[in-house]
This record gives C-alpha cells, structure tokens and sequence, in this order.
C-alpha cells in the first residue's frame, strides 16, 4: 500500500510546486507577460516535468482559477443536494452557498486575479473565455441544478432557474465589485452573515411556492 500511494503523494507535490509558482507569476505579470518557461524556472522542474501535468499555459491558467475558486464547490454543492423538503432547509442550503461563494469571491488573490482578466481580456480574447467557462458558468449551473431539484420537491415554484440562478449569483457579485474590486481597504470586507441571511430570505420569497 505505502508504495502504490507515494507516487501519487509526489505527484500532487508536483502539482502544488507548479500552480504555486504560475499562481505568483500571473499576479505578478499578467496571464500575456508569464511565460511557461518562466513558470518552469520559478517551479524549479524541468519541461517535462512541467508538461507532464499542464500542457499549456492556458491550461495552468485554468487550473489556476480552479484552484482559487471552485475546488470545493462542487461537494459542497453535492452536500446540499439530499431531499430539502421544505422552506427552513432551503433557506439553510441556500445560505451556506451564498458563504461560500462570497469566501470564494473576496479572496485577496482571487480579486488580484480577476483585476488581471479584467485589464488583459480586451487584447486577450481567450484570457477572458478562460474565466467565463471556469468560474461563472458553473458556479451558474451547480445553483441551477440546486434550484431544479428544489422546484421537483415542491418547495420551489416553476420559474425559469437560470434567470433566477443569475439573480442569486448577481446580488453576491455586487460584494465582490463594490466591498473587493472598487475598496480601498487592504483587506476585502467579506459581507455579515445578516446580510447574506437577508439577500436569501428575499430570494426565497421571490421563488418559494406560495
């Protein structure tokens, strides 16, 4: 057993090294100015090595993003997905995603980086699609499926769950715009938990059944 699980053990070192090291020269440089070769440098492996686990710098960009935004969403998400039959379930379900989320999203180096995509994207194209299709797009569709399952229990009404997913996501975001991007504080001011109680107790009456 101890042999078969070292390999592994120093293959997710590797991995650690590496996104570490292109996790600094992003912020530091930008996605256009951060070189794999200089990824490899700062990593301290050789081309091969760096190879074997990112095949491109779009694809360490990608992994990047993961890292510092949706590692843990998908199981917290699969947690909240058991039977939630009623309102005061919903509500909990509802408020731990809207936590986590915003941990998510105020993040000081996950605000550093997004100010990266927001500066890059209009001479990089792809830097941008990188960031749509890994971070809000499926943080849209784990709500949409959560929204779903909460529609066929019969807790939540017939509404149309993408509009109302953006609608969730969109009243967070507003946090990381105003109290992350837009703040002069050194650190981000990560909303109270009345407050996010509040933005889920409204949502809830705008979707709960009647």
């Amino acid at each position: 057993m101890i042999t078969e699980k070292a390999p592994t053990h120093r293959a997710q070192q590797k991995r650690e090294q590496i996104l570490t090291a292109a996790r600094r020269l992003f912020l530091q440089h930008g996605f256009a100015d951060t070189s794999t070769e200089a990824i490899r440098i700062e990593a301290g492996v050789s081309k091969e090595t760096l190879y074997r686990y990112y095949a491109s710098k779009e694809e360490l960009f990608t992994a990047v993003l993961r890292q510092l935004t949706l590692e843990h969403l998908p199981r917290l998400v699969e947690e909240m997905l058991p039977p939630r039959e009623n309102r005061e379930a919903v509500q909990h379900a509802l408020f731990m995603l809207a936590q986590e989320l915003t941990s998510i999203m105020m993040q000081p180096e996950y605000l550093a980086l997004l100010r990266v995509i927001i500066a890059e994207t209009p001479r990089f194209p792809d830097v941008g699609t990188l960031f749509r299709a890994t971070v809000p797009e499926q943080s849209l569709s784990y709500i949409v499926a959560l929204l779903k399952q909460m529609r066929d229990q019969g807790v939540v009404a017939d509404i149309d769950e993408e509009a109302a997913a953006r609608m969730f996501l969109g009243s967070l975001l507003t946090y990381a715009l105003l109290d992350g991007l837009l703040s002069t504080n050194s650190v981000p001011q990560k909303p109270s938990p009345e407050r996010l109680a509040a933005i889920v107790e409204l949502f809830l009456r705008a979707i709960a059944v009647q």
